[in-house]
């Protein structure tokens, strides 16, 4: 297998998977934060370096560290700029959901780095986040006082696209390609086990890193397919493109499913104190009714998303095209935000076996459905 590299100046919005909080000064430092009282206005931020909460950050081992606001009012990390993942998100935020559920307003948050939200919240620095499952697991497995409550979208979104120009119609029929990755660990690892599951060996591939240059890739021909994109963002600007490529789900060729996005919360508060502990339930009460519009309106939650996805550069067309089929993906035969402790242990034991993590995790450390409407937490 051929290893190269490409890079792109566009903004990283994927999952790096190695987490680690810096330094015991960057705790130190965050713990100062939290203990700090601040307010926080029910606005959303989009900017590329956002504010934290209550108008107050320092900078420490490179994160944007936040004073944690009152649990009436929660400031809740994204893990990226606003994009069509966080459709049900902004949908509850627009129809006062959140507020109808008890709190007196939410502030949805973009980061300064993809994996702040799992470091912010795991110190309390933070009081909510959104993150990627193989980020909690890792988290788990380094032991971060955090866990996921609910999923946010239920089903992986990653997929390996095909070029429809390269005239390849099977996974087989990659012998001897070039494929462009993220350059993620996860995504390395999950290619490989389509790969395998499929009669390829992946050392007949050239596995090139683009970073998020996967579309420029694709439509230059550098690459005959490409993973890390998702169905409903990168297969889409392809397809908007008039090149409509061939979808390979993950989830269908060997890699145990897995919930792409989940809402995280602090573990050990969640334990000990009851005030935050019905913040998140309130959250997710909300979130709820945001989930359960926005399938029923896609067009009402791509009203409440295009004011702001500027940011991540997206267009009107994007989003026009991307927002019905992310919704599309909320539906879960579980129920809102229901995880299954026997997919995530699925998963983790995945990731041990493919040495993207070096300890075991039961997956019950890692995810709770406790707090989602209806239960008894």
């Amino acid at each position: 297998m051929k290893l190269s590299a490409m890079t792109d100046p566009r903004p990283k919005r994927r999952r790096p998977v190695a987490i680690a909080l810096a330094s015991a000064g960057v705790t130190a430092t965050l713990a100062l934060a939290a203990c700090s009282s601040s307010s926080s206005s029910g606005s959303s931020s989009a900017s590329s370096a956002p504010a934290a909460a209550g108008g107050s950050s320092s900078a420490a081992g490179g994160l944007s560290v936040a004073v944690a606001p009152s649990p009436a009012n929660p400031t809740v990390l994204l893990d990226w700029f606003p994009n069509p993942d966080h459709a049900s998100l902004y949908l509850a935020k627009a129809q006062g959901d959140f507020t109808k559920a008890g709190l007196s307003g939410v502030t949805l948050q973009a980061p300064s780095g993809s994996q702040d939200a799992l470091k912010l919240v795991s110190t309390g620095a933070m009081p909510l986040g959104i993150s990627y499952t193989p980020n909690v697991v890792t988290a788990a497995s380094q032991g971060l006082d955090v866990e996921a409550v609910a999923a946010l979208v239920p089903t992986p979104l990653d997929t390996l696209l095909v070029s429809a120009k390269s005239g390849i119609t099977t996974v087989k029929g990659l012998t001897g390609k070039k494929i462009g990755t993220d350059g993620n660990p996860v995504t390395v690892a999950v290619l490989n086990t389509i790969l395998k599951k499929n009669g390829v060996n992946p050392s007949s591939t050239e596995q090139i890193a683009v970073s998020e240059g996967l579309i420029p890739a694709m439509l230059t021909g550098n690459v005959q397919a490409i993973i890390g994109g998702y169905r409903n963002v990168e297969a889409i600007q392809l397809k908007l493109k008039g090149q409509t490529p061939t979808m390979v789900k993950v989830e269908d060729q060997g890699v145990p499913t897995y919930d792409e996005l989940v809402i995280v919360a602090q573990k050990s508060k969640l334990a000990s104190d009851p005030g935050y502990a019905a913040m998140v339930k309130d959250f997710l009460a909300g979130l709820a009714q945001g989930d359960t519009a926005a399938q029923a309106s896609p067009s009402a939650a791509i009203a409440a998303l295009k004011p702001v996805v500027g940011a991540g550069g997206y267009t009107d067309a994007d989003i026009n095209a991307m927002v019905p089929v992310t919704v599309a993906d909320y539906k879960n035969p579980l129920g809102f935000g229901q995880m299954s402790t026997s997919q995530w242990q699925a998963f983790a034991d995945w990731m041990l076996a493919n040495k993207l993590i070096t300890k075991s995790v039961t997956a019950s450390d890692a995810e709770t459905d406790a707090y989602l409407p209806g239960k008894g937490a």
